[in-house]
């Protein structure tokens, strides 16, 4: 690329690929910097290293990622341009919102990137589609970031900008054909933001989450485009990206987009398994974004006390409503006795146990916590929405109620309340007991003790990798590893235990 004239961030991507070199050649470049898989992306065998002292473990868990998700351990590394833009905004190192235009863009930025790209194409002689990557820096200088030899999952942003169907032309490429029209020929107009809809838990540093989908309904928005591959009751497995849909909209200017965007993702129901759906739609509605004053870093700089990065208590109104689908069978027989009695309701919401006081007179529900008391009136209730009302104000909701469980889309977008009023006593598991077990679905990948090893509370045990992400398992306690359940390769499932520690 250097060679071919496209301007580069300053790193190393040689053949040498031994660790102790590539440490060598980190302290080089300096520091901050970037660890890279050669052959992956998507925020896969990437790391942004801060100092010295933190390269080797860097590098080793880069590559361990990248050979277990593309088959290749080799790394390339590169100064780490801090707060770039990148036409989006990514957490994990990986995107979540992407637009175009990009708001910065202007023509002469467009004309030299454009020259860039069609120069690193040319470079590798390559014919086909293909997405090169550049990063802009605060100053307007701009960086090759790299390229990748297909179309992009961001895609829909340019099609929807310019009336093209690029699936269509990469296949006519193929074919022989030429390109039916000249870049001078193509026209920009309005605005589209995508977003990726991913089956994960932000309140747990965007963990994977798996399981199956109890209900998938997606927006019925005009100008808004969604792309997903799911049936109405699917499973998420741990074999694959967590990414579960694309939702893209456009408008005839940016303000337009992101109003239409945040409403469609807000319409989306999915039920069953956690998502950041949520996190979505409050980053699409902050005040920076709305402007589209942002960077990639953006998250860590401005979201970091957003609500739907933290676990929240459930609130009387949303109580009220579990209240109601919950006692709504036994309301045609024991409790339509003309008198409004109160009853206990036992409920279990993110480990936590709820006792209710809940009183029903035919379509009138209360609920009673800690002195505190809320009634709705049920305006109506079909198979899968809720209608009632609260304060005067007339409001709907989405849900899935199987057996003793239901799910509701609110909060986080999938509130899980199981109704363990009449269950049996049961043993919880108790916070820092030594009983290790594993977060999410995924498969053991290294194991870093030994039987009888003298551990520390918060070191790590083993790593377990899901979707292609690592995730490092630590300890709840200070004590002696007393047995390992799991064995590397071994695939195993949400809350197995895999290691018990002697405190």
């Amino acid at each position: 690329m250097i060679q071919a004239g496209v301007p580069c961030v300053p790193g190393y991507e040689g053949d040498q690929q031994d660790i102790e070199y590539l440490e060598q050649q980190a302290n080089k470049i300096g520091y901050p910097l970037m660890v890279k898989a050669s052959a992956g992306g998507g925020g896969r065998g990437m790391r942004l290293v801060q100092q010295s002292a933190d390269i080797v473990e860097a590098l080793k868990t880069a590559r361990s990622e990248a050979e277990n998700a593309f088959g290749s351990g080799e790394l390339i590394l590169e100064k780490a341009v801090i707060a770039p833009r990148h036409v989006e905004i990514q957490r994990r190192h990986q995107k979540v919102v992407e637009e175009a235009p990009c708001p910065v863009m202007t023509e002469s930025l467009r004309q030299q990137m454009g020259e860039a790209a069609v120069a690193a194409a040319k470079s590798c002689d390559y014919v086909g589609a293909g997405t090169v990557e550049f990063l802009l820096d605060q100053s307007g200088e701009f960086y090759f970031l790299e390229m990748n030899t297909r179309l992009q999952v961001e895609h829909p942003v340019t099609e929807l900008i310019t009336g093209l169907d690029l699936v269509e032309w990469q296949l006519r490429v193929a074919n022989g054909e030429t390109l039916p029209l000249q870049q001078s020929e193509l026209t920009l107009s309005g605005h589209a933001i995508e977003v990726r809809l991913y089956a994960e838990d932000p309140r747990q540093d965007f963990l994977p989450q798996t399981g199956q989908i109890q209900r998938w309904q997606a927006a019925d928005l005009p100008n808004v485009r969604i792309d997903h591959g799911l049936l109405q009751q699917d499973e998420i497995s741990p074999f694959y990206d967590p990414m579960v849909a694309k939702v893209i909209a456009y408008g005839q200017t940016r303000q337009d987009a992101i109003r239409l965007l945040a409403r469609a993702v807000d319409d989306c129901v999915l039920l069953g398994v956690n998502s950041n759906k949520q996190f979505l739609v409050n980053l699409l509605r902050h005040p920076i974004i709305v402007k589209g004053d942002t960077n990639t870093a953006f998250i860590q700089e401005h979201f970091q006390t957003d609500a739907s990065l933290h676990k929240q208590a459930l609130g009387l109104e949303h109580l009220a409503v579990a209240a109601a689908l919950l006692t709504n069978a036994s309301s045609q027989s024991s409790w339509n006795t003309g008198i409004a009695l109160s009853l206990p309701l036992k409920l279990k919401h993110d480990d936590q146990l709820l006792q209710l006081l809940v009183k029903r007179d035919q379509n009138q529900v209360s609920v009673e916590i800690c002195g505190q008391t809320l009634g709705i009136s049920i305006i109506g209730q079909q198979a899968e929405k809720f209608i009632y009302e609260v304060d005067g104000v007339r409001r709907s909701i989405d849900y899935v109620l199987d057996g003793n469980q239901l799910y509701l889309d609110a909060v986080n977008g999938n509130i899980s309340i199981e109704n363990t009023t009449y269950a049996a006593p049961e043993t919880s598991d108790v916070a820092g007991d030594g009983n290790i077990r594993a977060p999410m679905d995924g498969a053991i990948i290294n194991i870093l003790v030994n039987a009888g090893d003298t551990v520390t509370k918060g070191q790590t045990l083993l790593i377990l990798e899901a979707m292609k992400i690592q995730q490092q398992i630590k300890s709840d306690v200070d004590g002696v590893v007393n047995e390992i359940v799991g064995q590397v390769g071994q695939q195993v499932k949400k809350r197995q235990l895999v290691l018990n520690i002697q405190a």
